[in-house]
């Protein structure tokens, strides 16, 4: 019952260019044969090294004689016991890398090119569409009909933008290190509106792809300014980018599904934590400015807010700026304290903005300081903080 699983005397294995006969009690299959114990052989991993399913092939045990030795007949894809000759296993695939290019001008060479880029979903074809191109022997008129057909009924032309713009969004997002979530979801983005709306071609282009990137940011919690967008983007103006933005947002209808809450979507926590850290503020620092900033944002309930006070409305930015304001005049004795200017241009706001916001907390910083753990004293943030 076991023949048709066994190998017999008289079967061959090419392992490298050796044939050598598998026979019963043999351990030796060739003199360049592949050894499940030391690792050795072409297209085959160490079994302690490799993945779980390459290490359960090897460790398994033979169903005639108990044994774990085997070796790997690549040619024919046979995985067999060295004690008994049984086949283990039969069309195994090859795990191993393929280090030949397949091309017209194969020189068997080293080639890691192996079967071109990966697909990406958001392309019409997967980035995996066919060319027709002329070559030697081929009629030049028949090549340039098929080419003109092709361009009618193809979609080349949209997928060529999308891979620039794609591109662009990659460059910004490295430049800017971001994760990998930020650009999938700005590419994603950049797609549908190309799809809704025309107008992110042409002129406007980097913008689009900045402000998608900015949506992108703001959508995964990785959020940025326009102005720390833009510095990557200096072909784009941060009013083109803002216009942009609001163009995408109302495009893809954003609001009305749920997936950007202008009131609740950033939190100026987001900022300080990459602000102060770059001014030089303690973790403490950072700390009681984070509990400040929950205090002073809007409480929002059902899309509602639970109580309206002058200052709701400002943005994010603008709130953590004014936060760092507050923060550096109650830092610790002899340490440098950032300026207004410094604070500003970190922010990317102007001092008047900060002024405005600064003003309108006033009367009621005394409160929220206590709300936020008494980090300082009424007299203290009297005497220490500056208004202007």
């Amino acid at each position: 019952g076991d023949t048709a699983s066994r190998t017999h005397l008289s079967r061959s294995v090419r392992v490298r260019g050796n044939r050598r006969s598998v026979r019963p009690g043999n351990r030796e299959v060739g003199d360049t044969a592949s050894r499940t114990r030391s690792g050795r052989g072409r297209g085959m991993s160490n079994p302690q090294q490799g993945n779980v399913a390459l290490r359960m092939k090897f460790e398994q045990t033979c169903q005639d004689c108990g044994e774990s030795d085997f070796v790997e007949d690549h040619a024919s894809g046979d995985l067999i016991c060295r004690s008994c000759g049984r086949v283990a296993e039969s069309h195994v695939i090859d795990e191993g890398t393929e280090w030949r290019s397949f091309g017209d001008k194969d020189d068997r060479g080293a080639d890691p090119n192996r079967v071109g880029g990966p697909t990406n979903v958001l392309l019409s074809d997967g980035g995996l569409s066919t060319m027709i191109s002329g070559g030697k022997g081929v009629d030049k008129g028949l090549a340039n009909n098929l080419q003109r057909m092709q361009a009618r009924t193809d979609n080349t032309g949209v997928d060529k933008m999308l891979q620039i713009a794609f591109r662009d969004i990659g460059r910004i997002c490295s430049s800017m290190k971001l994760p990998d979530i930020v650009k999938s979801q700005a590419n994603e983005y950049f797609r549908d509106a190309l799809e809704k709306n025309k107008a992110v071609k042409g002129r406007q282009q980097s913008a689009s792809e900045a402000a998608v990137v900015f949506l992108a940011c703001r959508r995964t919690g990785f959020p940025r300014t326009f102005k720390e967008i833009r510095a990557y983007v200096p072909q784009a103006r941060v009013k083109d980018i803002g216009k942009m933005y609001k163009l995408i947002v109302s495009d893809l209808k954003l609001k009305e599904k749920g997936e950007l809450n202008e009131v609740d979507s950033v939190h100026p926590e987001n900022f300080l934590r990459r602000f102060m850290s770059n001014l030089g503020f303690t973790r403490s620092e950072m700390m009681s400015a984070i509990a400040l900033a929950n205090v002073i944002k809007p409480k929002v309930e059902d899309g509602q807010e639970l109580q309206h006070r002058p200052w709701h409305g400002r943005s994010p930015v603008t709130m953590a700026a004014t936060i760092m304001y507050i923060m550096s005049f109650l830092m610790e004795e002899g340490k440098k304290r950032p300026s207004l200017d410094d604070i500003c241009s970190v922010a990317g706001l102007a001092p008047q903005t900060v002024g405005i916001l600064l003003r309108e907390l006033r009367e009621h910083l005394d409160a929220l300081v206590a709300q936020a753990g008494g980090f300082a004293t009424p007299e203290d943030l009297a005497a220490k903080i500056v208004y202007f």
